[in-house]
Order: C-alpha cells, then sequence, then structure tokens
C-alpha cells in the first residue's frame, strides 16, 4: 500500500500519487480517463494533482475506468480518508474499543471512528443504504460532536457501517453501548433531612 505521509500542505497527495498510477498502469490518458468515468478533465487533473479529494462516486467511477483491483480500491479509499482527517486537523484521543468503561469514553471512540474515516457526509448517515437506519442530521451532530450517544442500537450500528469500523470493534462498541442503556447513570443520593433534636443547655 502506499505510504501515508501526510503533508499539512498536501494531505491529497498520497492518493493522487495512487490514482495516477492506476491510470498509467490502465494505459489511459487523462482526457480518455475522463471521458471513461463520465467526468471532465479538470477533475481528473484536480484528483491527480492532490489539491483537493475526488467525491465518493467519482473516485468510484475512476476506479471503474481504470479497471482497479479490489485492493488498490481499498487503498485508495484509505487513503481519501486519511487526506480528509489530515485536512480537518480533528484528532480525537480515545481509548481501545476493548477498553470503553464510560459514555465519555464511548463518545470519544465514536467521534474518533468518525474523524479515521474522513468525516463522511451526513448524506451517507441520513439516507444511509438499504438495510441500515437513517440516523437524523441533529443526532449525528450531537454524535461527532460527543454530546450524546446513538438514540438506538440500530442507529448505532448505521454509523459504524458508515464509518467502516471492523467488526471486532463493532462487537465491543455494541456491548458498550448495551451496558449503559441497562445500567443509566445512578441518580446522585437524596439525604434525608435531618430532624434538630433538643437544644443542650450551656
Amino acid at each position: 500500500m502506499p505510504s501515508p505521509r501526510r503533508a499539512a500542505q498536501a494531505p491529497y497527495a498520497p492518493l493522487a500519487a495512487h490514482l495516477a498510477r492506476l491510470r498509467k498502469d490502465a494505459r489511459l490518458s487523462q482526457r480518455a480517463l475522463a471521458s471513461a468515468a463520465a467526468v471532465s478533465r479538470g477533475t481528473i487533473q484536480n484528483a491527480e494533482s492532490g489539491t483537493s479529494a475526488p467525491s465518493l462516486s467519482v473516485l468510484d467511477a475512476i476506479l471503474d475506468a481504470c479497471r482497479a483491483s479490489d485492493h488498490a480500491r481499498h487503498d485508495a479509499h484509505t487513503l481519501r480518508d486519511r487526506g480528509r482527517t489530515a485536512s480537518r486537523d480533528r484528532t480525537v484521543i480515545a481509548p481501545g474499543t476493548q477498553f470503553i468503561y464510560g459514555r465519555g469514553a464511548l463518545a470519544a471512540v465514536l467521534a474518533s471512528f468518525y474523524e479515521k474515516a474522513g468525516a463522511p457526509s451526513p448524506t451517507a448517515f441520513t439516507r444511509p443504504l438499504a438495510g441500515l437506519t437513517p440516523i437524523p442530521r441533529t443526532t449525528l451532530y450531537n454524535i461527532v460532536n460527543r454530546r450524546r450517544l446513538p438514540a438506538t442500537e440500530e442507529q448505532l450500528a448505521t454509523f459504524l457501517a458508515v464509518c467502516r469500523v471492523k467488526p471486532s470493534d463493532r462487537a465491543h462498541i455494541h456491548q458498550a453501548w448495551r451496558g449503559f442503556r441497562v445500567f443509566p447513570h445512578p441518580k446522585p443520593p437524596t439525604h434525608r433531612a435531618r430532624t434538630p433534636g433538643p437544644r443542650r443547655r450551656p
């Protein structure tokens, strides 16, 4: 896989080099690739210059036109995610998924996966693939900003699927979420008012 160089001025440089290499391996000119992918030549030039990242639909069209292998596709999506994460410059410190011992830790884990996934478009959550439960935009905002957890386990599953979280991590996260739903925050103890006793005479 290409080296994940994360230059602050060119966060998409690794992706650009990867796409240019795929095009050359396919023996396509930029013009021919643009025609095959049904995009403008300027879009191809921007993608290969590293000035910006193509949208997911455009990226998939480019990969299709280059007849990229599954491995090359995975690399392209990973490099795009890393570029978006670097350009956002929002690193979230979170524990490993097997060490989630509080709601705050779970919230940090979810926000961390969102950033690692390159901050997917809200549409990917509000209009997810078939079989997934939509997440309202306000709920998504609260999740990624660590204000609230997903309201339902179906919303949690959608969030993890869109962020492409590994199955092993998903299992830990679901287990933690269920635990916090079953055992909510304990209420603060209530102290009964003490009945004043008889005053002592001096």
